[in-house]
Parts: C-alpha cells; sequence; structure tokens
C-alpha cells in the first residue's frame, strides 16, 4: 500500500468520527422541536436510505458503468450488517442513556477500541504493532477523563453499554469483510436500508408508551437531514472506505475522536461548559491520533483484505 493511502485512510476515519460525534447535537435539536428518539432514528435512517439511493444512481451515471444489486447471500449479509448491527447498537445505546450519565456511558463503550484490536487478532490474526497499544492506551485515558465525573450508575444500563461496545466491534469486524465485496455506495445503501427497515419494524411494536414522535417543526426537520446527511451517510461511508485502506485495529483507535468531537459541538452548538478534564481527556486522544497519522504516512499498513 502506498504511504498516500495510510494517510488518506487515517484522514476518512477521522472525518467519520467528526460526523458520528455531531449526531447527539443533531438528535438535541431534533428533542427540542418534539421529536422522541425512536422518531428521530427512524426518521434519520429513512432518509439516509432515500439520500444513498440518489448518491448511488449519480455515482453510477458518471463511472458509465452499470451499477447491479449484490446476489441474494451477499445482498442479505449487507441487510443484516444494518438491520442488526447498526440498529441493535444504536436503539440500546439511547436507551441506557436514558438512565445514566453520557459520560459513563462514553466512558464505557469506547472500551470498543480493545476490543476491536483482540478481535482482529483473535479473528483475523493481525497482531497490534507497538505504536497501536500506546496509541490505544492514551485515547482510551484521554475518554475517561474527558468524560468527566460520572453520577449514579443503572447496572442494567452499564450492561447495555458494554453489550453495545462488544456488539460494534463485532460489526466492525463483519463489515471489514463484507462491504469490501461490493462498491461503497451499494453497500452503504443496503445496509442504511436495513438498519431503516428494523426501526419501521420497531416502532410498529413498540407499546403506547414509546410511541413514534417526529419533529413538529422546519427547524428539527432540517436537524433530522442534517442528522441523515452529516452524521450518518457520510461518516458511515468514510469509516467503511477508511477501513478498509488501514485496518480494523487502526480504525478503532482513531474512532475514539469521536466523543472529542462530541465535547467540541456541545461546547460550540449546545453552549455547554468546556471543563479542564474535558481539555485534558482531549488533547490525550487528538495526541494518539495524530501521532498514528503521522506513524501511517511514513509506514505501511497492513490491508486485511487482499
Amino acid at each position: 500500500m502506498r504511504k498516500n493511502d495510510n494517510l488518506l485512510g487515517v484522514v476518512l476515519i477521522i472525518v467519520s468520527s467528526i460526523g458520528f460525534g455531531l449526531a447527539p447535537t443533531f438528535a438535541k435539536f431534533s428533542y427540542d422541536s418534539g421529536a422522541n428518539a425512536v422518531g428521530t432514528l427512524l426518521a434519520r435512517f429513512s432518509t439516509a436510505t432515500l439520500l444513498m439511493l440518489i448518491v448511488r444512481k449519480i455515482v453510477s451515471r458518471k463511472s458509465k458503468t452499470k451499477s447491479t444489486w449484490p446476489k441474494p447471500v451477499l445482498f442479505g449479509q449487507l441487510f443484516l450488517l444494518g438491520a442488526l448491527g447498526y440498529f441493535i447498537a444504536t436503539i440500546l445505546y439511547f436507551t441506557a442513556i436514558e438512565n445514566i450519565d453520557s459520560g459513563l456511558a462514553i466512558t464505557i463503550f469506547y472500551c470498543n477500541p480493545v476490543i476491536v484490536v483482540l478481535l482482529s487478532w483473535w479473528l483475523l490474526d493481525i497482531k497490534p504493532s507497538r505504536i497501536i497499544v500506546w496509541c490505544l492506551a492514551s485515547t482510551l485515558i484521554g475518554v475517561a477523563i474527558a468524560a468527566g465525573q460520572v453520577g449514579n450508575a443503572d447496572m442494567f444500563s452499564v450492561v447495555l453499554v458494554l453489550i453495545v461496545a462488544v456488539e460494534y466491534a463485532f460489526y466492525m469486524i463483519i463489515s471489514s469483510k463484507v462491504l469490501p465485496k461490493v462498491d461503497l455506495p451499494t453497500g452503504v445503501t443496503i445496509v442504511m436500508f436495513g438498519a431503516a427497515t428494523s426501526f419501521a419494524i420497531y416502532s410498529t411494536v413498540t407499546p403506547d408508551s414509546v410511541a413514534v414522535v417526529f419533529p413538529g417543526t422546519t427547524a428539527g426537520w432540517i436537524s433530522v437531514l442534517m442528522l441523515a446527511v452529516i452524521a450518518t451517510v457520510i461518516p458511515t461511508a468514510t469509516l467503511y472506505a477508511g477501513m478498509n485502506l488501514i485496518g480494523t485495529g487502526k480504525t478503532a483507535v482513531i474512532q475514539t475522536f469521536e466523543p472529542v468531537a462530541s465535547i467540541l459541538a456541545g461546547v460550540i452548538f449546545l453552549s455547554e461548559p468546556l471543563t479542564m478534564p474535558r481539555i485534558v481527556g482531549a488533547t490525550f486522544v487528538i495526541g494518539a491520533v495524530g501521532v498514528l497519522a503521522a506513524a501511517e504516512s511514513r509506514g505501511t499498513a497492513r490491508i486485511i483484505h487482499q
């Protein structure tokens, strides 16, 4: 792999992390317009699916090659990535943070990079390099500090977030093996469609106490559109593209930039306080990402797909 590809992979994952990090801010704007979590997420993935269908059509025309849908088995695998992987992680996380502090949830979830690196080592025989181990330690320390003090912990919710961390790790590993078998726009479209389908089904079987409530204002729907484009379609596409270049282990390390992006978005758009623990924690994370990016620009990343 060329050095430029290494650096490009790092940049793509950073872009992905920033996009996903903006999701809570856009969701908060949607909630302010009267929507609830189920309505916001259903609108998010339904809109993302429609957008990806348009993008796929445009890309197919510009490339002058007919883009075909994959065979049923591969289509089903991609569909399940969204219908199970994406859906389960999202719904469990949003359920958990209703009962525990988001800082605690972030801290627990970002043991995910450790799980991804260990699973890559176990399942894909990709032994983590020394630089990854050091960057991993620095990012986890930074996330823990940036999360700040945590409040009362509901054990059930803590377990839910742990499940999300493990489930998302498997999601990344499986994605790294399945998605390279199809072109990026098609793969992302099917994954988004899978997630949207699960949320549509979920919205019909939930009790009245969890009724679907969509945004009630124009500003709220604009927030959903931003959530779908900036915090779903773009980061998902760049995540898959970057992961294909640098592998799951390095991707997991760089993705810990996401809580830093969330903190900065909260400070800028939601007037949340920028405390010293958050500054120190962000420094650890950004420093580790910078070191890894510099190393990747000089070295050669191991490709996990031949």
